[in-house]
């Protein structure tokens, strides 16, 4: 458990927002698994939106917690708190370093809870701990693998952090003004399920679709001609920043369903 950051249902949240609610019914236990959708890879080729073949070799997704939210509301970024207002349903306060690649469920270490309320949001907590510790410096996007267009071949790898590097500046008056937390939570990510006991939580990760606006050639090549993303959005290129997008996009990378 990530305790540095766990909130409960019961608590309602209670702990990080002070105003934030649940349904206040009782709650049970499920299991919790991530997935990747199995395009992008070797086998199966993905096409980008800027028409690059894209096969994808290795791609790890670093999943700090999992929320369910029972209302659609606006995005976390425009907040003054890193959690969304609203009643939340469901919880997976647990980490997993998920293999994008492998359409096979990978657990999550330990139970969620939850209430049986619709959800129509959730939030995919991008953290290797406390989430609202500058700091922390865990790799939560690790990629690798081949884009290819009209001939021209770019072999990548690259890793993405949200630490200290993503921080932005504020005024000394407003030094709280933007806080990590809203660069590591991506939410609303739309849901629209129902916790049912006897059902899993899966949360399936579409890596190929976070290169959607990635233009390899802006990417610098060493030696060996391996192209690679760039970390620090200080030097970065457009492209390491749109996979950098990519990687928080709310809609269309992440996937939330209950199954059997």
């Amino acid at each position: 458990m990530t305790s540095a950051f766990h909130v409960t249902l019961a608590s309602a949240l209670l702990l990080t927002t002070g105003c934030v609610g649940t349904t206040g019914g009782d709650t049970f236990s499920f299991e919790a698994f991530g997935r990747g959708t199995g395009t992008g890879s070797a086998d199966s080729p993905a096409v980008t939106g800027l028409g690059y073949t894209l096969a994808l070799t290795r791609a790890k997704v670093h999943v700090g917690a999992l929320y369910l939210n029972r209302v659609t509301p606006t995005s976390v970024s425009s907040d003054t708190t890193c959690t969304l207002p609203g009643v939340y349903v469901a919880e997976v306060p647990f980490a997993l370093e998920l293999d994008a690649l492998s359409t096979e469920r990978q657990p999550f270490p330990s139970l969620g809870q939850a209430t049986a309320d619709l959800a129509e949001a959730g939030e995919v907590w991008l953290t290797g701990g406390d989430v609202n510790d500058p700091s922390d410096s865990t790799i939560i996007l690790d990629v690798a693998g081949l884009a290819e267009r009209d001939g021209a071949r770019f072999p990548f790898e690259g890793t993405l952090t949200i630490g200290e590097n993503r921080l932005e500046p504020t005024p000394p008056e407003l030094p709280g003004l933007k806080p990590i937390c809203k660069e590591r939570i991506v939410s609303p990510v739309p849901a629209h399920v129902t916790p049912e006991r006897g059902l899993a939580l899966v949360l399936s990760v579409d890596a190929a679709r976070m290169f959607s606006n990635v233009e390899f050639s802006e990417l610098a090549a060493d030696a060996n001609g391996l192209y690679h993303f760039d970390d620090d959005p200080s030097t970065a290129t457009p492209a390491s920043e749109n996979l950098y997008i990519g990687l928080r996009a709310a809609t269309g990378i992440y996937d939330f369903g209950f199954e059997p």
